[in-house]
Formats: structure tokens, C-alpha cells, sequence
């Protein structure tokens, strides 16, 4: 029995085709950040872009010279889309309520809500709850539009503030408060970030705020995939420097992180 020029023609395309598929599997099984050249993609809003984009890309770069990264801005109602569509591989953001049998939460560190403001307001020196409430605010939200903690805390306890302005990036935040009576509030995962050229005092609020957690979601069946695991790694072990640089912030404030 002999091919026929259909089946020779036929077996070219089959063999490029599961050559393919095999260099495929054996990427995905045998992973080499070395010697990868593949791309990773993660979704990050605004705070978490700040506190760890940094750290996260020098040791990705480091490890995996030949790789690409790309970064997403990403908010939690756009999350199953992006990681559905494979637009994103993973997501880090706070506070996340997302629940799906299809998606894993790695609860990667825990920060504390501070506020913030101008070192020049005489209020900041004994920040009571009602020079609170009685000075003018500056609202960060992913979206530019949502209510905050505070807001929504206040709310319970039957309280409002004047917020003046809503923002929707929290790196800005300083420069805009500099040399006014604005206060802010944020999670303090990225105060290392703060420069103090904008002269931003930080201070506890005067009542409860819920602290901020920083989770990292996935598709569950990503899990097998060991560059996909090598990532998830690298972005745990990043986490553990932002808590390092943001010990060292206190420090360099004065501030004993315990003490909030």
C-alpha cells in the first residue's frame, strides 16, 4: 500500500501540527524561566501596580530574561472576563468577593487603612473624629466614582464627610494634598512608594477602618501548568519584599507599624 498525494500532502501539515502541540506541552510541563520565551499576562489595578509592579518585574526580568510581561489595569467586576478570555493569567487586587468553582483566591498579606495628609495641617497633630469629619477630603477609588471605607463606615455610625475630589490613582494622591487641608485614606501597602518630596504625613484614623487584603486570583485549571506556577511564585515572593520596604517606611517615619 502507498500514500496517496491527499494523505502525503495531509501528513506534512499533521507532523508541523503536532510538533507544535508537543513543544507546547513539554513548555508547560518542563518549564525553564531561563531559557522561556513566553509571555505572561496580569491584571493589577492602580494600589497594586504601585505596591509590587516594581519589585515583581526586576525578578522577572532576573529570572526570565527572554520573557515578556504584560500588565493590565484591571478592576474586579472586568476579573472573570479577563482571566476567561485569557486576556490575563492572574489578577492581584484588594478585597476581593469574587466566588467561582472555577477560580482559586490566594490571600497574599494584609495591610492597614492610614490617612493622609499635608504635614503643614495643624489638624494632623491631634486628629480627632471630628476635625475628621470637619475637613475637606480627597476620595481614591478604582473606578473614580465608588464610596470608600471611611464612607461607608461612617455611614454606619451616622456620619458623612465633604469629600471634594475623586480620584482614581492613588500615586497622585500626595502631590495633590501637598499644602492643602485635604485628607485621604488608603491602604498602607504602598506608603514605601510615598516620595517626601509631597510631605504627606501618615496617622491612624480616629475610628475603625477594615483592613485592606491583597489576594491574587487564577483559573483553577491553571494550576498545572508549571510556568504558570513559577508566576504565581515569583508574585508571592514579592509580597514578602513590599512587606519588607514597607517596614522600612515606617522606620524611616517614625512610625512603629504596630502602633496603628
Amino acid at each position: 500500500m502507498e500514500p496517496t498525494p491527499r494523505a502525503i500532502e495531509l501528513a506534512a501539515v499533521l507532523t508541523r501540527a503536532l510538533a507544535d502541540i508537543r513543544q507546547v506541552v513539554d513548555s508547560h510541563l518542563n518549564f525553564e524561566p531561563a531559557s522561556t520565551f513566553r509571555n505572561f499576562r496580569i491584571g493589577l489595578s492602580d494600589s497594586t501596580s504601585v505596591s509590587i509592579l516594581p519589585s515583581l518585574i526586576q525578578n522577572f526580568s532576573a529570572q526570565a530574561p527572554n520573557a515578556t510581561l504584560n500588565v493590565l489595569h484591571t478592576r474586579e467586576a472586568e476579573v472573570f472576563e479577563l482571566l476567561k478570555t485569557k486576556q490575563i493569567e492572574c489578577a492581584v487586587l484588594g478585597n476581593i468577593s469574587l466566588k467561582s468553582e472555577h477560580i482559586t483566591t490566594v490571600q497574599l498579606s494584609t495591610h492597614r487603612m492610614v490617612c493622609a495628609g499635608w504635614n503643614g495641617n495643624p489638624l494632623l497633630d491631634d486628629l480627632t473624629q471630628e476635625r475628621y469629619l470637619s475637613s475637606p477630603h480627597l476620595q481614591i477609588s478604582a473606578d473614580g466614582k465608588a464610596d470608600g471605607a471611611a464612607d461607608i463606615v461612617l455611614r454606619g455610625l451616622g456620619f458623612k464627610r465633604r469629600v471634594v475630589s475623586t480620584i482614581s490613582h492613588y500615586l497622585v494622591a500626595p502631590w495633590i494634598i501637598k499644602g492643602t487641608p485635604l485628607i485621604t485614606v488608603f491602604g498602607d501597602d504602598f506608603i514605601f512608594a510615598i516620595s517626601e518630596e509631597t510631605e504627606t504625613k501618615i496617622m491612624p484614623p480616629p475610628f475603625a477602618l477594615p483592613d485592606v487584603r491583597l489576594s491574587m486570583i487564577y483559573e483553577r485549571n491553571s494550576e498545572t501548568d508549571a510556568g504558570h506556577a513559577w508566576f504565581r511564585s515569583l508574585i508571592i515572593a514579592t509580597t514578602e519584599v513590599q512587606r519588607v520596604l514597607k517596614e522600612e517606611a515606617y522606620k524611616r517615619r517614625g512610625i512603629h507599624n504596630g502602633l496603628f
